[in-house]
């Protein structure tokens, strides 16, 4: 049985776009879910992490790394450019990340 994703008629980036809302959505519960325990900081996001992992084992079990490699790098380029065009992709530098000239930000991408 196929996941249906809006709109069934629309363009794949729409289709795209919805079921990327929808997964971000999903992981802000599962986030929320550990604050609303006690929980804060890393230790919400190790928890987090780990909840992940067992629910998505299951999918990973019918792809191979190859497959798995092409989605990581897929939404990990998409957060980003999302985060650059929104303004805060210094969150996503490491700390001694002290590169000058924004467009080096996008070296080695795609």
């Amino acid at each position: 049985m196929a996941i249906l994703v809006e709109p069934h008629d629309g363009a794949e980036l729409d289709r795209l776009i919805t079921a990327l809302l929808n997964a971000t959505g999903a992981v802000h519960q599962v986030v929320g879910r550990g604050i609303a325990a006690g929980g804060e900081g890393v230790e919400v996001i190790g928890r987090s992490a780990a909840r992940l992992r067992a629910i998505l084992a299951v999918v990973a079990e019918h792809h191979g790394d190859a497959e798995l490699r092409v989605i990581t790098e897929f939404l990990a380029v998409a957060t980003m450019l999302i985060a650059e065009e929104e303004g805060f992709a210094a969150a996503f530098r490491p700390a001694d990340d002290d590169r000058d000239d924004p467009d080096d930000l996008h070296a080695g991408w795609v």
